[in-house]
């Protein structure tokens, strides 16, 4: 009987993403990353009790500049801002994201 047919295998072909590492003040609660341009939100959470945040975002927002925020949920200190952030380009595969 003949080979039977098989599926070829393929690689995993990166997939480019912007990768923000936040190093948070132990102070801050919330975070969020804003698109620079139109002031879109596009990624708010908790921040963790270490402090130590990683997200990603598409690649075309890491290029042109985000915003980044965090936030006291009480209100007794103001929210900081760091502006026109841009983002390392990283394959989304290979990024362990620690969750």
């Amino acid at each position: 009987m003949p080979n039977l047919i098989t599926a070829p295998i393929f690689e995993k072909s990166p997939y480019m993403m912007g990768l923000l590492e936040l190093d948070a003040d132990p102070a801050a609660e919330r975070f969020a990353v804003i698109d620079r341009a139109s002031l879109k939100l596009l990624w708010q959470k908790e921040v963790p009790a270490s402090g130590q945040v990683k997200c990603l975002v598409r690649a075309s927002y890491a290029l042109s500049g985000v915003l980044v925020m965090i936030l006291d949920d009480n209100q007794e200190y103001n929210a900081k801002v760091a502006d026109g952030v841009t983002l390392p380009l990283v394959d989304s595969h290979t990024v362990n994201l620690g969750y």
